[in-house]
């Protein structure tokens, strides 16, 4: 059973009012920051800053809006607007005349901005005047000098969309094209249910496009996948990329691939001067779909489902501001572009398992076609097997029971998005009642959450500081390393040290938001992790926090949190006067401003200091975890390996023997696995180390193991 739109209102009301007494805000700033945490987990927006910007412009107009963002593959700005009403028992509706008001809104500061009028209404320490210089600088004079080619405006609402509301296409503003998008409780639930981003489905036709030729490439009958070579128009390109940006680019990990340096100069000439030698001077671009469907005759496509583009990002960018820009003198009559077609014929509604195949398969194209931009690891880190580990790790270490509760409860590990939900959906009331006991919902920690938590122990706040995309892609360099070299160490201990990091984290977060010298609207963001890392530099060689307090108590001992509130004064005025009147955001996300912090005087308290304990009693617990861990892990191994069955391991032994994949002598110890599980005999932890190697070499060598 599925929950209902009803039951879910219901909830994400309860859960926003709920996070608003316990932080000390109110339920429409929690309204905010939910909805764009699950758009940048979703894809829809990249690095969103919360600034909520109210005033009265020429004519007594009204400026407003409560949120902005860059999206650099787009070159667009971005502002966002919150329509918030704190109601429970009913329903809400978005009107058209309110989408148009919240809308007019934001285009007023806009269109003030541009004209250099902000600072008639606000005094020079105003954020919004900081903030509109910002604008303006990067919107430019002109074309030919800005960054900033087109114009996204996103309304967040947690009432129901009209049925009135038919169109939302809005004209364009500085001769750059706009998008409106509208998100409501409906969307965001539809999107919650499914545990996906939206899916993007092109007809050509829509384009003006008769369809996209294309030859299927004879790649084997048991291929997991389409290949098609195909031809397609520049300008067909261009005008969806227009229309959906850099959506098309989310299987490229749009934040590392696409916006790597500037847009080539080859490109851009060839565009501009001789589009008829397009075809033959681009490599053309590497496309992943879901499905396709084709004309009547089979020669061209003319539907794709879940269009990804994995290679070929500055080209797609390139034509679209060339049309934009108007640049293309001569028109894209005659512009043609390679195109490479993979196609996962996978439908709609995958299952956790399908998601890490097609993700896994998408990863692999994408790592092969990005010879010129290498996609590292890191980008791709959300698929790595550390976070399988951590979940499994999260199942079986119990945090001990605390504020009277008789039970031991669990943190959760989502390792993909909304599972915490997801477990529950077919649950009675009286099992979901009995898994929220279980897995509070404060105790959901996501894959983003541990790597700002994480970092900032690592004394990295500058990094946390920065996109929760980027801070995620550093955390994955250091946890990929540890992996590597010695996973092991990845174990309860290791489990309970990151639950700890949050619970530092978090705590600190609101003790600061009840801080009598803490201005609403603060900038705790930057505050919490400045503060935690500035604090682990200071702790003397030879000692530690004690972890082991915090996990057992799941809180903070006294000591250690009145050291950290005073040091989070002190953090707020020096990164003020950093700042100079500036935006703290930007400038503590420099390597710069960290190291002048590292070099700020402060002295820790002599009460804190005598809390310390000894590095070496935590080095002996984690020597300790990682033996216990490692024993687990061959246990876990061989009854791994076991439970596939003879079967399993026969057919890898004839497909490599077919395949001549391997050497007579490995593929001869696969059998003799396969013999050894047909008697029902568990494999040895050496039997199981030398079949993990040698599996390790056929997958090296082009073999993809069955499922």
């Amino acid at each position: 059973m599925i929950m209902d739109i009803e039951e879910y209102r219901k909830q994400f009301i309860d859960e926003l009012r709920f996070n608003a007494e316990h932080e000390g805000t109110e339920p429409e700033t929690q309204f905010i920051e939910k909805s764009l945490s699950d758009l940048e987990e979703i894809g829809e927006l990249n690095d969103p800053i919360p600034m909520s910007i109210e005033m009265r412009g020429s004519r007594n107009r009204l400026l407003a809006f409560d949120a902005y963002a860059y999206d650099e593959a787009d070159g667009a700005l971005i502002l966002i607007a919150s329509d918030f009403t704190n109601e429970r028992d009913s329903t809400p509706t978005l009107t058209n005349s309110r989408i148009e008001d919240i809308y007019t809104h934001m285009l007023n500061f806009l269109d003030e901005c541009v004209q250099g009028n902000i600072c008639k209404y606000c005094d020079d320490s105003d954020p919004a005047l900081i903030i509109a210089n910002e604008f303006r600088k990067k919107i430019g004079k002109g074309m030919l000098s800005t960054e900033i080619l087109r114009f996204k405006f996103f309304i967040l609402s947690n009432a129901t969309l009209s049925k009135t509301v038919k169109n939302l296409s809005k004209p364009e503003f500085l001769g750059r094209p706009v998008e409106l998008n509208v998100w409501t409780l409906e969307r965001f639930y539809q999107t919650f249910t499914s545990n996906s981003s939206e899916i993007i489905e092109i007809d050509t036709a829509d384009f003006g496009c008769d369809g996209i030729q294309c030859l299927k490439a004879d790649i084997g009958v048991d291929s997991e996948y389409d290949a098609y070579l195909g031809i397609v128009p520049g300008k067909f390109l261009a005008d969806i990329y227009l229309k959906y940006g850099s959506k098309l680019l989310q299987g490229n990990v749009r934040a590392f691939l696409s916006v790597r340096g500037k847009v080539n100069k080859g490109i851009r000439d060839t565009i501009i001067n001789h589009p008829e030698n397009f075809f033959t001077f681009n490599n053309g671009i590497a496309v992943v779909a879901r499905s396709v469907s084709f004309s009547a005759d089979k020669t061209q496509i003319v539907h794709f489902k879940d269009l990804q583009i994995i290679n070929g990002g500055q080209t797609t960018a390139s034509l679209a501001n060339a049309i934009i820009k108007k640049e293309a003198r001569y028109g894209m009559d005659n512009l043609y572009v390679p195109m490479k077609l993979t196609v996962l014929n996978v439908e709609n509604d995958l299952s956790e398992e399908q998601v890490e195949q097609y993700n896994s398969i998408t990863k692999t194209i994408s790592q092969c076609a990005n010879s010129q931009n290498a996609v590292s690891e890191a980008d791709f880190f959300s698929n790595h097997p550390f976070h399988v580990l951590m979940e499994k790790l999260s199942k079986k270490v119990m945090a001990p029971p605390v504020n009277g509760n008789p039970y031991q409860t669990i943190w959760f590990y989502e390792r993909s998005r909304g599972k915490w939900e997801q477990e529950q959906m077919k649950l009675t009331p009286a099992q979901k009642k009995k898994f929220c006991e279980m897995h509070p919902k404060n105790q959901v920690i996501k894959k983003e959450k541990l790597a700002k938590c994480y970092n900032t122990i690592l004394m990295n706040p500058h990094q946390v500081c920065q996109s929760s995309a980027i801070n995620f892609n550093r955390f994955a360099v250091v946890i990929e390393k540890i992996y590597d070299e010695n996973r092991d160490s990845i174990n309860e201990d290791f489990f309970r040290k990151c639950v700890s990091s949050v619970i530092l984290f978090d705590t600190l977060d609101g003790l600061i938001s009840k801080a009598s010298w803490y201005p609403k609207g603060g900038n705790k963001a930057q505050i919490v992790p400045y503060t935690i890392a500035k604090l682990m530099t200071l702790i003397p060689k030879g000692k530690d926090i004690d972890w082991r307090y915090i996990w057992q108590k799941q809180t903070l001992y006294p000591e250690l949190a009145e050291e950290l509130l005073r040091l989070a004064y002190c953090t707020h005025n020096f990164l003020m006067d950093q700042a100079n009147g500036g935006i703290v955001r930007t400038i503590s996300r420099t390597q710069a401003v960290w190291k002048n912090f590292q070099d700020y005087k402060y002295t820790l308290g002599e009460t804190f200091l005598s809390t310390l304990v000894s590095i070496e009693e935590t080095k002996n617990a984690e020597r300790a975890a990682k033996r216990a861990h490692k024993f687990d892990a061959t246990i876990d191994a061989s009854v791994e390996i076991f439970n596939l069955g003879a079967n399993y391991w026969m057919k890898v032994y004839n497909d490599l023997m077919k395949e001549n994949v391997l050497s007579y002598g490995d593929c001869s110890f696969i059998k003799g696995i396969a013999d050894y599980i047909a008697k029902l005999n568990l494999p040895s932890a050496s039997q199981c180390k030398r079949l993990v190697k040698i599996v390790n070499k056929a997958e090296d060598k082009g073999y993809i193991m069955p499922n």
